[in-house]
């Protein structure tokens, strides 16, 4: 990683945690937060529309099942193909993880959804979003093995845009459907980087330790 890379994954991740403190105390404060109110009037008129229709089809990407499932036959071929079981093994918890630091943060804040809606899985607490969170922590890296198996660049760059746009849509899919304030879904966003960081980390200092270990 050159120094700009660093200096980028830093700013990134110093930007996240600012975000997790900020929308953290505000989730937690009485009171609608100044962006939720702000944000609130331009999905006010979405339902019944085509609008409403396109994102209950984007936000089954981040629902639980197709996020463990995409995790698993992921996990499958990183070990099977690549030859990077520690990748899979890494990806499969990483989801796992992700749900569990999702549940415990809801059930640390406790802040209630704007509205129930069964039919896109939302129900329960709404602090953060977890199809943004956990959306970002599975296509991230997700992303990321794979990126680094990839010879050709123009290809990494391009799994890079897809999983992006992905993920930003599966986000805003939960506030566009009013299950999640846009906080929830900004905050879910920040978690999720942090996570992500964390497991990167992890998966290397663990194919070091092997790689250095005595056969």
């Amino acid at each position: 990683m050159t120094k700009k890379q660093r200096y980028f994954v830093a700013a990134m991740l110093v930007l996240a945690s600012l975000s997790v403190i900020l929308f953290t105390f505000q989730a937690a404060s009485e009171g609608t937060p100044i962006l939720d109110r702000w944000a609130s009037p331009f999905v006010a008129e979405v339902e019944g529309t085509a609008v409403e229709s396109m994102f209950r089809w984007i936000t089954e990407l981040g629902s639980s099942w197709f996020l463990y499932t995409i995790a698993i036959i992921a996990g499958l071929i990183l070990r099977v193909y690549y030859k990077d079981s520690i990748a899979g093994v890494m990806l499969v918890s990483g989801v796992a993880a992700g749900y569990g630091f999702n549940f415990a943060i809801k059930h640390l804040v406790q802040r209630e959804r704007p509205r129930i809606l069964e039919s896109v899985d939302g129900t329960g607490l709404s602090y953060p979003s977890g199809h943004a969170m956990v959306s970002v922590v599975t296509y991230s890296l997700l992303v990321y093995f794979l990126m680094i198996q990839m010879k050709s660049m123009k290809a990494a760059v391009w799994i890079i845009v897809v999983g992006l746009i992905l993920v930003l849509l599966i986000g805003f899919s939960r506030y566009v459907l009013r299950v999640h304030y846009l906080t929830d879904v900004m905050a879910g966003f920040s978690f999720g980087i942090l996570v992500v960081a964390v497991w990167i980390s992890l998966y290397h200092i663990w194919k070091r330790r092997k790689e250095s270990s005595p056969t």
